[in-house]
């Protein structure tokens, strides 16, 4: 694991492409819909975008996993982050009310 400066470093020499890249996907994807959204749904999605494919980057950059992987891995993330996070909340709203089905799940 590299020191979290030199971490640091490395988004600003070139991971800050990554959330540009994701907000101009998710860009394409609001052009390209079928339904309208507001300016402020607009942006929240274009923001969303971009903050996770950051959060991504930061956990990808340490990985040992090939470029093009990667490439593909932020590009998804770029372009349906808003239904990720989505799901993600519905998940933790759903193990807040009813902890013990999960973990009887797996036993």
């Amino acid at each position: 694991m590299e020191p979290p400066t030199t971490l640091l470093q490395k988004f600003f020499e070139s991971g800050w492409l990554i959330p540009l890249m994701s907000a101009g996907g998710m860009i394409a994807r609001l052009l390209s819909a079928d339904t309208t959204f507001t300016l402020k749904q607009q942006i929240k999605k274009i923001v969303t975008a971009s903050c996770a494919s950051t959060i991504t980057w930061f956990v990808l950059e340490q990985t040992d996993v090939s470029s093009l992987y990667k490439a593909v891995i932020y590009g998804i993330i770029g372009v349906i982050s808003p239904e990720i996070i989505s799901g993600l909340i519905k998940f933790a709203n759903k193990f807040e009310k009813y902890p013990h089905r999960f973990f009887t799940k797996f036993h």
